[in-house]
């Protein structure tokens, strides 16, 4: 069970819709999917579980501080089995995207670069969040590409500029860990003010953003109806509260919160 919970089977999950909606908004498929969006789907959800567990091998020693109760600070799991896991991940993502196409794979193959290159060298740095951001916007790329729908940018810019908050909201309930193992993150590097004014700035740009695709006649008014009734209030909300300077504990709230919105949208361009 321990091994499942370092995939993190929900953010997989979410990864795999994430690709269906690149390809669906703006056209829809019913209920039947096509076979090679089917497996660009299952592409996600190995990728993405892939990219949890080089994340975890490479944060043991954070987690010792943020989060011990982790399966590897806790000793739950064999890290040579994890690595071993991760590399079947891995085989299996690229098999699968070369049976679709060529540009599928070097997609594919580029995250999985990155998302190495993330944990192992880029992580603590100041641009991390921007890699992490960017990586998870990706799964609506792949998604457009099987069925070349160049709509999935929108899903793309959404997800950039909600994560990046987020990922800076995450970044301030780990600083006392970042700061045990050198990681200069944003908040330790600007100060946690200054990065709650920047995760500000991103949630009002995307509120700017979100009513685009019904502006452009890409999505129907019930898109709209789910923006303004379920994602809006959430977004607003922890955009006040960011500029009302926070207390240390309601930080990891605030991270629920924009997930929750996350998957709001994910709705709002399904129906």
């Amino acid at each position: 069970m321990a091994y499942v919970t370092m995939l993190r089977p929900i953010n997989c999950i979410i990864t795999l819709v994430s690709v269906w909606v690149g390809a669906w908004i703006g056209i829809g498929y019913g209920f039947t999917l096509p076979p090679a969006l089917i497996l660009a789907g299952m592409i996600g959800f190995t990728t993405c579980g892939f990219g949890n567990l080089i994340n975890d091998l490479y944060d043991i020693d954070i987690d010792k501080v943020n989060n011990p109760q982790r399966p590897l600070p806790a000793g739950k799991v064999n890290p040579k089995l994890v690595v071993i896991l991760a590399l079947c991940l891995l085989i299996i993502s690229l098999a699968f995207s070369l049976s679709i196409n060529i540009t599928v794979f070097f997609l594919v193959l580029g995250v999985s670069i990155l998302l190495f290159t993330y944990a192992a060298f880029l992580k603590k740095t100041t641009i991390a969040n921007i890699i992490v951001s960017a990586i998870t916007g990706l799964s609506f790329i792949l998604g457009g590409i099987v069925v070349k729908n160049p709509v999935s940018v929108f899903p793309f810019i959404f997800s950039f500029f909600i994560h990046m908050p987020r990922e800076i909201i995450k970044d301030i309930i780990d600083i006392k860990g970042d700061q045990k193992n050198n990681v200069v993150s944003i908040p330790i590097a600007l100060g946690i003010e200054r990065a709650s004014i920047i995760s500000v700035l991103f949630l009002g740009v995307l509120c700017i953003l979100l009513p685009l695709p019904y502006i452009l006649e890409i999505l129907s008014v019930r898109y709209m109806i789910v923006v303004l009734f379920f994602a809006y209030p959430i977004i607003i909300y922890c955009l006040i509260r960011l500029v009302k300077k926070p207390a240390a504990g309601e930080f990891s709230k605030l991270s629920r919160f924009l997930k929750f919105a996350m998957a709001t949208g994910l709705v709002a361009m399904f129906i």
